[in-house]
């Protein structure tokens, strides 16, 4: 079984990339399990088929021990590392090939709080990996680009794990604009010109360019659209390398 994450800032496109890949995976013949890591999600646009909701909701924690949105979600992330146990039995269960978890929109309290890395760590069994959804909205500026990769670095390396990048919602962008989103993480020398066109500081603008360098060829994002399925081809050609075991896909 490969465990896949789907992590991302709030309304990058987490749930919506979560229904159209496993239903793409379904389509291919796969056998896939959902499972939804969000206790504050109002709506999901598929049914999972585990919801950390069936026992952990946050409006109920806001109600019962009144409490505002955020400390109600600080204390359902931690309520849940004592259900992961239940979780794990719900997934096996299923015997799926592949575990889609969507995980809450607030990323900052699911990657950062050390609640959220002993949920991955206890979720993530033999094989797993990060996809990283990147909102396209937010990549059409160099500035916004950067931003978003150092948020992925920041996740990958709180999560230890192999981490894809996700431009999500590419029909929102121009087959040209999405060359050039992508030519700024591969020819650096391009990014910084453009970052520098911004007026952005030259010397910080260098130093941000090197980490993004060192990150390696997995800092590049795939386009993918919910919407006309475009890229879920990739996207599935990552997760059967990571299935197998198998070369990194070109």
């Amino acid at each position: 079984m490969l465990t896949v994450f789907i992590v991302g800032t709030a309304g990058s496109g987490k749930s919506t990339l979560t229904a159209s890949l496993s239903q793409y995976l379904e389509d291919q013949g796969n056998e896939v399990a959902t499972l939804n890591l969000d206790p504050a999600a109002e709506y999901l646009p598929y049914t999972p088929d585990i919801d950390i909701r069936d026992q952990i909701s946050a409006r109920q924690l806001m109600r019962k021990y009144k409490l505002g949105p955020n400390a109600s979600m600080l204390a359902a992330m931690d309520l849940m590392v004592t259900k992961v146990e239940e979780i794990r039995e719900q997934v096996n269960a299923f015997e799926p090939e592949y575990l889609i978890i969507d995980t809450p929109g607030q990323m900052e309290l699911f990657a950062f709080r050390g609640s959220g890395s002993m949920v991955v760590n206890k979720l993530a069994g033999e094989r797993s990996l990060v996809l990283f959804t990147i909102d396209s909205n937010q990549a059409r500026s160099p500035s916004g680009l950067v931003s978003n990769l150092l948020l992925s670095l920041s996740t990958q390396y709180r999560f230890q794990r192999n981490q894809y990048n996700v431009l999500n919602k590419s029909d929102l962008l121009s087959p040209d604009l999405i060359d050039e989103i992508i030519s700024w993480v591969e020819e650096p020398q391009q990014l910084e010109i453009s970052l520098q066109a911004e007026g952005l500081e030259a010397e910080l603008n260098l130093r941000i360019i090197q980490i993004i360098e060192a990150m390696g060829s997995t800092s590049t994002p795939i386009p993918v659209s919910s919407l006309n399925r475009s890229g879920l081809d990739r996207l599935h050609a990552v997760l059967e390398q990571a299935l197998t075991g198998g070369e990194k896909p070109q």
